[in-house]
């Protein structure tokens, strides 16, 4: 593994880089409710745990059966799983990208913690329950805003290490597509940025709408 120093220190860098890119990223999302949040977290960071922990997904439908990183509701922290990313190194023979990869998995998580703080500042509730869509279409919706912030982050990078990590990403999209692998529905914004938006408000009011026009 391609690792100089501290993992700690490096994430921590690479998150002040994540939340610049993030607020460039959704400078054309304007709902109300966003904006004020945004505004209020200016210089707010998750924070970030690193475990040794290995947690098998149950019935994984994609390419990887191994959780990398998770966003809690407590403190909206996030937790990176590093056994795990280098698992995902090393069978998809990105051992030398092991750093852009433990970056991937950041910014996909500050996406869902950030998300997760407006669902609830907005709606005064929980992110998860949602009326009238299923648990897997809800995953397909979360999933997919998370992991296209993580690929556009990855191509805003002047590094060719993470420009490869953003193909070999897209590329398992493109492969688990027809498997409904939650994470594949992220290909919809490649073509679309302006769906990302859409989605991701209808999202609060009407998922179920949200959910069609993903798949439309």
């Amino acid at each position: 593994m391609m690792f100089t120093y501290n993992v700690d220190s490096f994430l921590e860098n690479e998150l002040v880089q994540i939340r610049e890119i993030f607020y460039d990223f959704m400078a054309g999302f304007t709902d109300k409710s966003f904006c004020k949040m945004l505004g209020e977290r200016k210089e707010w960071l998750p924070p970030v745990y690193i475990s040794d922990e290995v947690i098998v997904i149950p019935k994984a439908n994609g390419p990887f059966d191994k959780q990398l990183g998770k966003s809690i509701k407590k403190g909206y922290s996030v937790f990176i799983y590093h056994e795990a990313v280098k698992e995902y190194c090393c069978k998809f023979h990105l051992e030398n990208e092991y750093e852009s990869a433990l970056s991937m998995v950041l910014a996909h998580e500050y996406f869902h913690s950030i998300h997760r703080i407006w669902d609830e500042k907005a709606y005064l509730q929980d992110a998860s329950p949602r009326m009238g869509i299923s648990t897997e279409r809800k995953h397909q919706l979360t999933e997919s805003l998370a992991d296209y912030f993580a690929y556009f982050w990855l191509e805003s990078n002047a590094d060719g290490d993470y420009a490869k990590v953003a193909q070999h990403r897209k590329s398992l999209w493109q492969e688990y597509t027809s498997a409904n692998w939650p994470y594949s529905a992220a290909m919809v914004y490649l073509n679309d940025h302006k769906k990302f938006f859409e989605i991701l408000e209808l999202l609060k009011s009407n998922p179920a709408t949200a959910y069609r026009k993903l798949i439309s």
